[in-house]
């Protein structure tokens, strides 16, 4: 195994996360939208956020000789909404009584 530097592992770590973002398909609408058959989707911002800046740029510098400037448009766009998701989920307010979709608990066996 070769030897890899702090900041090779830190770009490719950067890369990794953004890599979901790349991955799935951009052209379809969020999920909430495709759930709802009246619903309309919201207008998009004429300007990116500037983390869906960085995060265009990231990928540019790593694939930038491989993608098209229309590529990257659509890129940011698909992280702009992925982004605008985020936002939507943190601003649900969760109690202490709320619980997950499904409680894990060990399977000790058939009962006696």
């Amino acid at each position: 195994m070769s030897a890899i530097s702090r900041r090779d592992f830190a770009e490719r770590l950067a890369l990794a996360a953004a890599a979901p973002f790349v991955a799935l398909d951009l052209s379809l609408p969020p999920p909430a939208a495709r759930r709802r058959p009246g619903a309309t989707p919201s207008p998009q911002q004429a300007e990116p956020s500037p983390l869906a800046k960085a995060l265009t740029e990231a990928i540019r510098l790593r694939y930038g000789d491989r993608l098209s400037g229309e590529d990257l448009k659509t890129i940011t766009a698909g992280i702009e909404l992925r982004l605008q998701g985020l936002e939507r989920l943190s601003r649900v307010a969760l109690t202490n009584a709320d619980e997950p979709d499904f409680v894990f608990s060990v399977y000790r066996g058939p009962e006696r």
